[in-house]
């Protein structure tokens, strides 16, 4: 069950709550029996998409300090869902480039997280940095092993326990 299901159960409960009176027993035990198969239905749904909830739950721990609590993260990750894939990988495209990128100006003594460098490229250097960027990761690439990736971690059945 979602939180927002979880909220509209709980502000049904409370208006009975409010209304004793005029509220049958036979009324509270139905929607028991409701937020029960609501909750059956949601883990039966779940457990058989194990990936994806291992998944949502990294996501969301990872993100729910950042986005102040889980419905933040959720209402973050709605928005993140609905972008197409091409964009997500177009996005990691970069980000791998840019991690190519830092880790080899690394090697060449350039600190890429402070404003200026220890020692500026050498002349000869510059072209290796052009050809880095130009050739580390294109989108054809990530997408092949994203795919591939995606594949391996569905196919491995020790991911479903």
């Amino acid at each position: 069950m979602s939180w927002n299901d979880k909220r509209h159960i709980t502000r049904i409960f409370n208006a009975f709550k409010r209304n004793k009176d005029k509220i049958y027993k036979e009324d509270i035990d139905a929607l028991k029996s409701l937020n029960e198969i609501i909750e059956d239905s949601s883990k039966t749904m779940t457990a058989g998409n194990l990936i994806y909830a291992k998944l949502l739950c990294l996501y969301l721990r990872q993100n729910a300090y950042e986005h102040k609590g889980v419905k933040n993260a959720v209402k973050y990750l709605q928005r993140e869902l609905q972008s197409p894939l091409d964009h997500n990988l177009g996005l990691l495209t970069k980000e791998l480039n840019n991690i190519e990128l830092t880790l080899y100006l690394e090697t060449k003594g350039v600190n890429c997280e402070k404003w200026y460098t220890k020692k500026h490229l050498k002349q000869e250097d510059e072209q290796d940095v052009i050809n880095k960027i130009k050739n580390e990761w294109t989108f054809k690439l990530v997408e092949k092993a994203f795919y591939s990736t995606a594949n391996d971690l569905l196919k491995d059945l020790n991911n479903y326990e």
